[in-house]
């Protein structure tokens, strides 16, 4: 066999042969995990948005999980030579004239994901949904550097009978002028250090939250503004520390009595800011509120609505045959989004049930 001849089939076998060494696996990281990160991310905006929207119009929120997804790859290849020497039909033929080669190659890709999906039901999460979230842990979010403005307008109720924003009964109750005075200097003591909270041994092996004032080193104007904060709340203007319990109202001027709100409090809160189009309202598929306003704070949260979908929102449904988005320039709604998925977590208590779990395989 003439050296001519054998160099393209060298070639095609040298070719062939390393792809069956290479590992797959590792390359199978780098194109799946951000690519399933940003799915899942995307799909809880939506699942969250979706509900904050059928609140707004008196539906029920319902929540899926993602608890697993399992991908499948299936790689193969298989390369044949085949030989052999044929009667010449010009008798003058060389050897290598007669001499037949025939080459096949194939291969086989497969990629087959497994999803499952857990529908939230049962009464532990029903508990979640509805119980207010511990006092307690309002503080550790303020101790561990979330903005004391967002943190008391999504969770509290009231403090010290100090009544926040509110919607109860289908009608919108506006913020007691005093309550956002003392969470705009909060935010100013929290930035600066001078407010803080310590856990101290109780009787309940949990121990007691203590929420202190630090005055040592404090900007004359920053104090003037903490001492309105303790008139405005009844506090005790000689003491430094204040035990934290939960209720509308405190028992006396050394507590702080926070009525944090549910999961579904907060998220029914910020479905008063959803932009209902006029004829839903006309046609009652919405219930009308009353203009709670405005205290001169910043909105943490806005839904825009429309009939076509936005050209790039932050995030984005369909409901009752209209869009409702998130503007992807709105910092604030953007927060507010961030901090729902910590407070979430933070209703999550107690043992997960053994709930149903669907499996699709996504091929």
């Amino acid at each position: 066999m003439s050296h001519r001849l054998l160099a393209p089939v060298l070639v095609a076998l040298v070719s062939l042969g390393p792809a069956g060494c290479r590992h797959y696996g590792p390359r199978s990281i780098v194109a799946d995990r951000l690519p399933y990160n940003e799915a899942i991310a995307l799909s809880w905006k939506e699942q969250t948005l979706l509900n904050i929207v059928k609140l707004r119009y008196m539906d029920t929120p319902f929540f899926v999980d993602v608890p697993q997804i399992t991908s499948g790859y299936t790689i193969q290849g298989i390369a044949t030579a085949n030989g052999g020497i044929s009667p010449p039909a010009n008798p003058l033929a060389t050897f290598s004239q007669q001499l037949g080669l025939t080459l096949n190659a194939q291969g086989a890709y497969q990629d087959r994901p497994t999803i499952s999906y857990t529908p939230q039901t049962g009464s532990q999460f029903i508990r979640n949904l509805t119980s207010p979230i511990n006092p307690g842990s309002v503080l550790f979010l303020l101790q561990s550097g979330y903005p004391a403005d967002l943190v008391f307008d999504l969770t509290v109720d009231s403090i010290n009978g100090v009544r926040n924003r509110t919607v109860a009964g289908g009608e919108l109750r506006p913020a007691d002028p005093a309550f956002g005075r003392v969470v705009q200097a909060l935010r100013k003591a929290q930035v600066s250090g001078h407010v803080g909270i310590r856990v101290e041994p109780g009787d309940d092996k949990k121990g007691a939250v203590t929420f202190f004032f630090q005055d040592k080193g404090i900007e004359p104007e920053l104090a003037r503004e903490l001492a309105e904060v303790r008139r405005m709340l009844r506090l005790d203007p000689e003491r430094r520390d204040f035990r934290v319990a939960f209720g509308a109202a405190s028992a006396n001027p050394t507590e702080i009595a926070i009525q944090s709100r549910s999961v579904f409090r907060i998220l029914s809160e910020l479905s008063t800011f959803v932009d209902v189009p006029c004829d839903h309202l006309a046609a009652g598929i919405a219930p009308a509120f009353g203009d709670p306003g405005d205290d001169g704070r910043p909105s943490p949260f806005h839904v825009c609505s429309g009939p076509k979908r936005p050209g790039d929102p932050f995030v984005a449904v369909c409901y009752e045959g209209r869009w409702f988005w998130i503007e992807k320039a709105d910092a604030h709604s953007k927060r507010t989004m961030a901090y729902l998925l910590v407070l979430l977590a933070l209703a999550d208590t107690g043992a997960k049930e053994n709930l149903p779990v669907i499996t699709i395989q996504a091929n």
